[in-house]
C-alpha cells in the first residue's frame, strides 16, 4: 500500500520480463538502465536507503511468531494483473496443480537444507491414494459441475495442460483444500497464498514459512513425513462441512490480516526481511 510512484531499475534483460508482469500498474515505472535515474524511494542493503533490506528469511521460518519486519511473500505477479477472482461454489475436495518433474523437484536440496520431503517424494506418495483423480486442466474447466470431483484428490500436472492464469484463482476457489508441496530451492511457493486469498485451506509441510506460522487444525492441515500424507488426505476428505467452514474462515482472516496489504510508509523505519530464492540467503 503506497501512494507515491515506484521506480524500479534493473538490467535491460530483467526489465523485459518485469515490464510484462507489471505493465498494467500505473504507479510502477521502469527506468532504462542507461538513463539517469530520478530516485523516489530506494530499497537497498545500504543503510542510507529509504528501505533497508536483508535476505535473512531464516529469522521468519525459525520462529512461529509474527515478524513485523518481514515483507510479505506474494502470489504469482500475474495474479495482480488479472481481474478480481470470482469465488465459486465448492465442488472439489482437494486440488493440487503444478510441475512434478523429477529432475527439478527430486533433488536433495529441500531435504538437506530444510529437513523436509521434497515435491517429488510427496508426489510419489500421493499417487498411491485411492481418492486420486489425475486430470487435464481443461477437464476441470469443462466438468466442474459434474460432481465427480467433490470427494476426490484432483491432481493437474502442468505437463498435461494448466488452467490459464487469468482463470486460475476462479477455479481454485472451487476447492475445499489445496495440497502444497515444496518448491525447487525453498519450501515456499506462490500457490499457498493464491489459495488462501480465495478461501481455500492449505495442506502443507512448511507452515513455519508463513509469517506468522500457520496452525494445524486452525488455518491449515499439516503433514511431515510419508506416513502422514495418506492420513491428512483422509482427514481432509472426511471433515464435516461445519469444521471446514471454520478452517476456511480462519484461512481468509489470516490472509487478510497478514498478506493482503502492506503499508510501506508505516514500516519505512524498519529493516525489511525479504524472501530471496537463493539458497545461500535461506540457510
Amino acid at each position: 500500500m503506497y501512494n507515491e510512484p515506484i521506480v524500479i531499475e534493473f538490467s535491460l534483460l530483467r526489465i523485459v520480463f518485469l515490464a510484462k508482469w507489471f505493465k498494467d500498474l500505473d504507479y510502477i515505472y521502469f527506468s532504462k538502465p542507461f538513463s539517469k535515474l530520478n530516485k523516489v524511494k530506494v530499497f537497498s542493503h545500504n543503510k542510507k536507503a529509504d528501505f533497508n533490506v536483508n535476505y535473512n528469511f531464516k529469522k521468519v521460518y525459525s520462529s512461529v511468531d509474527f515478524n513485523k519486519n518481514a515483507l510479505p511473500y506474494i502470489m504469482h505477479p500475474n495474479n495482480y494483473l488479472s481481474k478480481e477472482a470470482q469465488i465459486m461454489e465448492k465442488k472439489v475436495g482437494i486440488l493440487m496443480s503444478g510441475n512434478f518433474d523429477k529432475k527439478i523437484y527430486g533433488t536433495n536440496i529441500i531435504s538437506k537444507n530444510f529437513g523436509m520431503m521434497n515435491r517429488w517424494d510427496v508426489y510419489q506418495e500421493i499417487l498411491k491414494h485411492s481418492a486420486l483423480l489425475s486430470i487435464y486442466g481443461t477437464d476441470l474447466l469443462e466438468n466442474l459441475d459434474s460432481g465427480q470431483f467433490k470427494n476426490k484428490f484432483v491432481l493437474m500436472k502442468w505437463q498435461t495442460g494448466a488452467i490459464p492464469i487469468e482463470k486460475w484463482r476462479d477455479y481454485l476457489s472451487s476447492a475445499d483444500f489445496i495440497f502444497c508441496a515444496p518448491g525447487m530451492t525453498m519450501p515456499m511457493c506462490h500457490n499457498v497464498l493464491e489459495a488462501m486469498s480465495v478461501g481455500v485451506i492449505p495442506i502443507l509441510n512448511y507452515s513455519n514459512w508463513l509469517n506468522p506460522s500457520l496452525e494445524d487444525g486452525v488455518n491449515c492441515l499439516e503433514y511431515s513425513n510419508s506416513s502422514d500424507i495418506a492420513k491428512v488426505i483422509d482427514t481432509a476428505l472426511s471433515l464435516p462441512e461445519e469444521k471446514k467452514q471454520i478452517l476456511r474462515e480462519n484461512t481468509i482472516a489470516y490472509f487478510k490480516k497478514y498478506y493482503d496489504l502492506y503499508d510501506f510508509k508505516k514500516n519505512s523505519s524498519n529493516e525489511l526481511v525479504v524472501l530471496n530464492e537463493n539458497i545461500s540467503d535461506l540457510i
